[in-house]
């Protein structure tokens, strides 16, 4: 009994194209389900120990959503301190979003036109 085997490619052309189209979708699915935002603020600490990070987030037409971020100096990595889908006491046009850190850099506190409505206290 003889066996013939073929010697294939290490690259067929025809996968290389699945692949590619595979990515070019997932590029576009991610393209359609990332909401717009901006970054709103990024401040340090008065100690120069942390960094923080507000994002402003358009899920829906009109309606920002916030996420406040925060990490330590050196590292990497944002860790994720808040998230509030909708702030609907004020008109979206009239809202003035912004983080500011305490004199100490022990608490983090999320203004909304200046007033307080968060804060956090780091240990």
């Amino acid at each position: 009994m003889k066996r013939t085997y073929k010697k294939r490619a290490l690259f067929d052309s025809k996968k290389l194209g699945q692949l590619v189209f595979g990515l070019f979708i997932v590029f576009i699915a991610y393209k359609i389900l990332t909401p717009p935002s901006d970054e709103t603020a990024r401040i340090a600490s008065p100690d120069g120990s942390k960094t923080a990070r507000l994002r402003t987030f358009f899920y829906y037409d009109n309606q920002p959503s916030y996420k406040i971020y925060y990490r330590e100096t050196g590292k990497r990595a944002w860790l994720n301190l808040l998230y509030l889908p909708a702030y609907t006491n004020t008109p979206p046009e009239a809202t003035e979003a912004g983080i500011e850190w305490s004199a100490d850099s022990e608490q983090l506190f999320f203004t909304i036109n200046g007033s307080s409505i968060w804060h956090h206290a780091f240990e």
